[in-house]
């Protein structure tokens, strides 16, 4: 059994050393020559491509250095104003967080560069986009339906331009859905079509994952013989290609297969296959889950000491790199292995440790669930604002070609007079005119959205009175009905029924008063937020009553119909009235509506 634990604990030194080096030794040369290429350069499209691309350079080595060259990039591409660029570096910046595995900027990132992208018209560039979304939905928020989504919307752009690589994608991706909801025979058709069209393209990467994808098929149909055949062809172009990511997945799954048919030897060595090439790759993610997978295998065959090491060392690694998941997994491991040999005590710590940490994923998750949909509600408003800056950069242009212009012709008539002073003081007069056309473009604005926001009020006003109205009509036609179906008892057999029916029908139109008092309710208080802060701060004595009082009355309500939608007696109202006038301190000549309205 110790030969199992030096054997993983060799593993994990060579890739701490690899790792170690490989960060240190980030593609030195070609960083120098681009930070050297990129100092002698003005602002520029040249400039936000060099960024990019040191951006792209250290994206998977130092992750936050290329967030400070994609930084720099974002801001000149704004600067600029270029929307290609703009789309281009909001891209890269997406790519470097969701590599970072911080999924809701990398979200943001993604859905910006799609609106700028969307003006470009450029499809390619959109199916790639929304084919990446749909990828970190299904991998990380497990949103299957918003997941679907983004990859119809991807599939649509890709058809629309020919783009055979990212419909592969999309079918591909479609298809793991259908695999992650265990719906394995619509998997496999959407796997078989990403196959054919990865086949007619030549694309050996795509085919080896599409063959690995159609053999999980058959080996979760238990269809061993088929998926091994599947496998080893995907194997076979990996090896070729020297594809060691997609190579140490085939090797986890042979070993899944084998550890399945109870096949140790076979079993142990594809996941060991699996382990080192994710060493070599710098993978800490399929390393952990290669580790984990290895340990089940020990605990299926009763090797509980081997388990324990495996697990033990899995279980670090996740915990050096914050790999939730991981450590989950890798807890539970170590109490099955423990209660294998009987440590109970040890066994117990371990699930608990298990139970907090699957608790702490949901509960993540979750939160991550309801980040995105801010965030939707983020980017649609920055699509707005970006909406009117665009507008006023437009206006300002229009106005800098006039101020050009105006300028031109001032220039050909100071040459005519040959007067420098002139020339002077007609440019600081032209400055000072265009400070005081941009401040009172800048008032006019300002006065224009104040203008808005009160038409807005009034509106809402407007309806809440309306509804009110409407409301108190609905509790006149109850009390008239009840008053109806009085008089029906006296009233003659041949006249009820046809009288019955004219009731029934006007009953019909009148229904779901409640469900109008309750959106009324919450109307009133949604329009009057601002209005109930200004009462609390000046009267904060009022009760919940006489605040929603308060509101009805600046709406312009009578006594009566505010009685008839609380369903209290008017002399309740009236006393209402009578209290907030003392209150208020209002004298007996001036309306309280009044006095509330202009509060």
């Amino acid at each position: 059994m110790n030969s199992h634990k030096f054997y993983l604990l060799i593993f994990l030194f060579a890739f701490s050393l690899y790792l170690s080096k490989a960060i240190g030794q980030v593609s030195t040369k070609e960083a120098d020559s681009l930070i050297s290429e990129l100092a002698g350069l003005q602002d520029g499209e040249k400039k936000i491509q060099l960024l990019n691309d040191l951006a792209l350079l250290f994206r998977e080595l130092d992750p936050d250095k290329a967030l400070i060259y994609s930084r720099q990039a974002l801001s000149l591409a704004t600067q600029l104003q270029s929307i290609s660029s703009c789309a281009v570096t909001n891209k890269v910046m997406g790519e470097i967080f969701e590599f970072k595995h911080n999924y809701q900027p990398s979200i943001n990132y993604y859905l910006i560069s799609i609106k700028h992208y969307k003006t470009l018209d450029d499809k390619n560039e959109l199916a790639l986009l929304y084919n990446k979304l749909g990828h970190i939905y299904i991998t990380n928020h497990y949103d299957y339906d918003q997941g679907m989504v983004y990859f119809n919307q991807a599939l649509e752009n890709a058809e629309s331009v020919g783009n055979k690589k990212e419909m592969a994608t999309s079918y591909n991706s479609i298809g793991g859905i259908y695999y992650y909801q265990n719906d394995l025979d619509k998997a496999n058709v959407y796997f078989r079509d990403a196959l054919r069209i990865r086949e007619e393209i030549g694309d050996e990467s795509g085919i080896a994952a599409s063959l690995n994808n159609i053999g999980e098929i058959h080996r979760l149909k238990g269809d061993f013989n088929k998926a091994l055949d599947f496998y080893n062809q995907a194997i076979k172009i990996n090896e070729t290609i020297h594809h060691n990511h997609y190579l140490s997945i085939n090797y986890l799954n042979m070993g899944l297969i084998y550890s399945t048919k109870s096949d140790h030897i076979k079993a142990k060595n594809y996941f060991l296959k699996s382990i080192d090439l994710n060493i070599k790759n710098s993978d800490t993610a399929s390393l952990i889950n290669g580790m984990i997978e290895l340990g089940r295998h020990f605990n299926k065959e009763l090797d509980y000491d081997a388990a324990l090491h495996t697990f033990e060392d899995a279980l670090k690694l996740a915990i050096e790199y914050e790999d939730l998941n991981g450590q989950r997994d890798a807890s539970q491991g170590l109490s099955i292995a423990y209660d294998g040999k009987g440590v109970t005590k040890k066994a117990f710590e371990m699930f608990k440790q298990y139970t907090a940490l699957h608790d702490s994923l949901f509960v993540k998750t979750k939160a991550d669930q309801l980040d995105e949909l801010h965030s939707r509600f983020a980017v649609n408003l920055k699509e707005k604002e970006i909406e009117l800056k665009d507008n006023e950069i437009a206006l300002l242009q229009r106005e800098q070609k006039i101020f050009h212009f105006r300028q031109l012709l001032l220039l050909l008539s100071l040459l005519l007079v040959i007067i420098v002073t002139i020339l002077v003081y007609s440019n600081l007069q032209s400055k000072h005119k265009k400070n005081k056309l941009m401040m009172e473009q800048e008032a006019a604005l300002s006065k224009a959205k104040q203008e808005l926001m009160e038409i807005e009020l009034r509106n809402k006003t407007n309806d809440l009175t309306n509804v009110a109205l409407h409301l108190v009509e609905k509790n006149k036609f109850l009390h008239e009905l009840k008053s109806e179906l009085k008089s029906l008892r006296n009233a003659p057999v041949e006249q009820r029924e046809d009288r019955i029916k004219e009731l029934a029908i006007n009953v019909q139109q009148n229904i779901n008063l409640q469900k109008d008092l309750d959106d009324f309710q919450s109307h009133i208080a949604e329009v009057n937020t601002a209005f109930y802060r200004k009462l609390k701060t000046r009267f904060p004595g009022l009760t919940k009553n006489e605040e929603h009082l308060c509101a009805m009355l600046r709406l312009n309500l009578s006594s009566k119909e505010i009685a008839a939608l609380n369903n209290i007696s008017l002399r309740a109202v009236e006393m209402g009235r009578y209290r907030l006038r003392k209150k208020f301190d209002i004298p007996s000549t001036y309306s309280i509506s009044d006095f509330l309205q202009e509060l």
